[in-house]
């Protein structure tokens, strides 16, 4: 049995969201190895989903084309691992874990990525059609652990809390909200907006809840557009708050209806009732992943709507399957899957998740620090 690791780096460096797919892996380390420090890289602006996570010791941000991070990281950990068996993963672990360097890999190395086999001792095999989220649990496994949870977990400041406060309410009066975000950098991803004026309303009205929209800075101008005409008018948070604020708005919400997106998976770590819209990204690696759910869940191979628990992902099947299967995606054109879902099933299930218990009284108080 080889020792114990004393420190640990977990790097994921391509988007947002698989920062927040990663953060597991921090607590089914710590699960055998309690004393274990965690560092991690992240893609440059991630850096707020973790700073003021109290399990992790250090963050360096990766830009991509520079490696600067890699002279502070060179041979500082026992162990590495890494999201993916991409060039640019392992480089990020090659020479930074002393004694184990660990990738997860969806498939056989080609004979040209010999060098991989070289620099890794362990090469996590992935099985295809498996949650990303549950990526960690392969490196766990390849490492000796067998994970009891599979749980995203993330944190935020006091100074987070009071600048959610004032946006929500800047008298100090109540803060009940839904989060709605329904942009995307990606138009294949968004669905029409002004459905989503129809769903922001009927939801106020029917439940009393001041809807706050968010998103990128660069979404400011179409929000400001698009909620004119809302009959209530939504507090619209487009770059308003950091990663971390975002996520303790969340935290408060009774609510979450959103796109394929990063702030989808941070809301589902916060364990908000969510109700997500899918087009052509396959669901069983990407769906919104609840908290609760056994280490040995999977989502849906097939693609199409489904429950699971507080969380509803909707997706219509079959136009989906065409949008995927087309060659290339355009990812700048709206898709017919997205169009295909109506404003009824939103509705319909964002009154079944508000019917739920709210999980998060099983979950303890807010994380904030």
């Amino acid at each position: 049995m080889s020792r114990a690791p004393n420190s640990a780096l977990l790097t994921s460096l391509r988007l947002y969201g698989d920062v927040v797919l990663m953060v597991p892996l921090i607590d089914m380390i710590r699960q055998d190895h309690p004393q274990c420090a965690i560092d991690m890289v992240v893609p440059k602006g991630a850096a707020d989903l973790v700073r003021h996570d109290p399990r992790v010791r250090r963050v360096f941000e990766q830009q991509r084309g520079r490696s600067g991070y890699m002279l502070k990281t060179l041979l500082r950990t026992d162990w590495a691992l890494t999201q993916n068996s991409s060039d640019r993963s392992v480089l990020s672990v090659a020479f930074a874990g002393r004694r184990r360097r660990f990738a997860a890999g969806t498939g056989p190395a080609r004979p040209r990525e010999f060098w991989k086999r070289l620099l890794l001792t362990d090469i996590a095999p992935v099985r295809g059609g498996k949650p990303v989220i549950k990526w960690c649990v392969t490196l766990a496994q390849a490492a000796g652990i067998e994970p009891r949870r599979c749980e995203a977990r993330l944190f935020w400041s006091t100074a987070d809390e009071i600048a959610v406060s004032k946006l929500l309410d800047p008298s100090g009066g109540a803060e009940r909200c839904f989060v709605l975000h329904g942009f995307s950098r990606y138009p294949y991803k968004e669905w029409p907006l002004e459905r989503w004026i129809t769903v922001s309303d009927a939801i106020a009205k029917r439940h009393g809840l001041q809807p706050v929209w968010t998103g990128a800075p660069s979404d400011a101008e179409r929000m400001r557009e698009v909620a004119q005409h809302a009959v209530v008018q939504p507090v619209q948070a487009a770059g308003v708050l950091g990663l971390a604020a975002i996520s303790c708005l969340l935290s408060r919400a009774r609510l979450y209806l959103g796109v394929d997106t990063a702030v989808t998976h941070m809301a589902a770590a916060c364990n908000v009732p969510i109700v997500a819209l899918y087009g052509p990204t396959p669901i069983r690696g990407w769906a919104p992943w609840n908290n609760f759910a056994p280490v040995e869940y999977d989502f849906p191979y097939d693609g199409g709507s489904f429950r699971n628990g507080h969380i509803s992902t909707l997706q219509d099947r079959w136009t989906h399957e065409r949008d995927l299967a087309a060659e290339p995606l355009d990812m700048q054109r709206p898709t017919a899957s997205m169009a295909a879902i109506s404003i009824d099933e939103v509705l319909a299930e964002a009154e079944h998740v508000l019917a739920l218990p709210d999980l998060r009284v099983m979950a303890g108080a807010p994380r904030g620090g």
